[in-house]
């Protein structure tokens, strides 16, 4: 079938560095594949799922994480020696479809840091608090290790236990910090989870949390450059991609996407999401193209949104609406441009046009202005009639 790519038979993935992987209930393992579909390899679980099919997977820069289906089972992983290995199980008893994992990504400040130390210096500390497991490396050699934050500030943490490799400055360093798991018990809930101490820190409740399948961590900030913006916390209610600070569960906002089928109106489930760079990946199992909606039956396939701000809707007012049809009177036709964030778009020529032959637009083009609007006017026609006006905007 056409506009197929990776065709995945479990409705979970990741996108990491390219690679699109995914865990396999059938073969008790994690697969890995490339962006048309190829299967590049797969490593061996040692643990098997005994059936329970993984519904979300999570990656947070060492570590992936599994959600299994009906269960609220959560899994932390790891890649090792051509296996991945269970590290530890969480068993919520949740009601839950998705789940993500804040995890934050930050690199040595300069000069590194060498063999033996336990002060780190890093590029930024912001995500990373006492307790939490941070992942060294690689460094240039490929080596790597884990430690365990006991005290940090001013641009530098201290770990328990000095370090056995030396790392140059951009070397990387990770970390994981809290769960956050969707709950559809009793309208629905926002569970934020200790993985470090296997217990519940808080809840929220909220119909904006029921029924929620596909969730994923994220930088924001990098991706879309909207000031305010950062880690979120993203997931898909409907046709919306909302995004959550993790610090306090405020709205950054929420981004339109197009999961709905051709009749205009159904909606088509998201499975699982990942985000990387400006990309946006959703796992569907269906989608529609040009006006006509195809199924994959039993396979899913990723279908793309973006960070990137684009034009997605332009709206038109005329006041008044209603004209002499004297050839004197003039309306003033306002055209309003947003993006999918439901953002203004500025500085962005609009383009009227009529179907008129005697009335006629008196300015076009004209660009937006800080509100995303664009404002002409229509002088009347001498001949009574409905008048259509349109406005276009090209896409950068």
């Amino acid at each position: 079938m056409a506009y197929e790519n990776i065709r995945l038979k479990e409705p979970n993935f990741i996108v990491v560095d390219g690679y699109y992987y995914t865990m396999d209930n059938d073969t008790d393992s994690l697969i890995v594949k490339t962006d048309d579909g190829t299967q590049a390899y797969s490593y061996p679980l040692d643990s098997t799922l005994a059936g329970n099919n993984v519904v979300s997977l999570e990656h947070d820069g060492r570590n992936f994480w599994s959600l299994e289906a009906n269960t609220g089972t959560i899994k932390r992983w790891y890649l090792d020696n051509y296996v991945c290995k269970l590290r530890n199980t969480y068993v919520t008893g949740y009601s839950t479809n998705a789940f993500t994992v804040d995890h934050y990504h930050t690199g040595f400040s300069a000069g590194g840091e060498s063999v033996g130390q336990t002060n780190l210096s890093l590029k930024d500390i912001d995500g990373i608090e006492n307790g939490d497991t941070v992942y060294l490396g690689p460094n240039s050699s490929g080596q790597s290790e884990e430690r365990t934050v006991v005290s940090g500030g001013s641009g530098s943490i201290k770990v328990n236990v000095a370090i056995d490799y030396t790392y140059a400055e951009d070397d990387p360093v990770s970390s994981y910090h809290h769960m956050w798991i969707f709950d559809n018990n009793n309208g629905g809930k926002l569970h934020e989870y200790d993985p470090y101490g296997d217990s519940l820190i808080a809840t929220v409740s909220g119909g904006e949390y029921y029924n929620v399948k596909a969730a994923t961590f994220f930088d924001m900030y990098d991706a879309s450059y909207r000031p305010g913006w950062s880690d979120s916390i993203c997931y898909v209610k409907t046709t919306n991609l909302l995004f959550k600070n993790p610090s306090d569960l405020s709205n950054y906002g929420s981004a339109s996407m197009d999961n709905v089928e051709d009749d205009q109106s159904t909606v088509i489930d998201i499975y699982d999401l990942a985000m990387d760079g400006t990309n946006i990946y959703r796992l569907q199992n269906r989608a529609t193209y040009y006006g006509n909606t195809y199924t994959w039956s039993s396979q899913y396939n990723y279908q793309l949104s973006t960070t990137t701000p684009f034009i997605t809707s332009i709206s038109l007012a005329a006041e008044p609406a209603i004209l002499p049809a004297n050839g004197v009177n003039n309306s003033t036709i306002t055209a309003i441009v947003k993006d999918q964030f439901n953002q203004a778009i500025t500085s962005k020529p609009v383009y009227f046009t009529d179907d008129d032959p005697n009335g006629f637009i008196t300015t076009s083009p004209v660009s937006t202005n800080a509100n995303g609007e664009a404002q002409t006017s229509y002088k009347s026609g001498t001949t009574a009639r409905e008048v259509e006006i349109s406005a276009t905007a090209e896409q950068s």
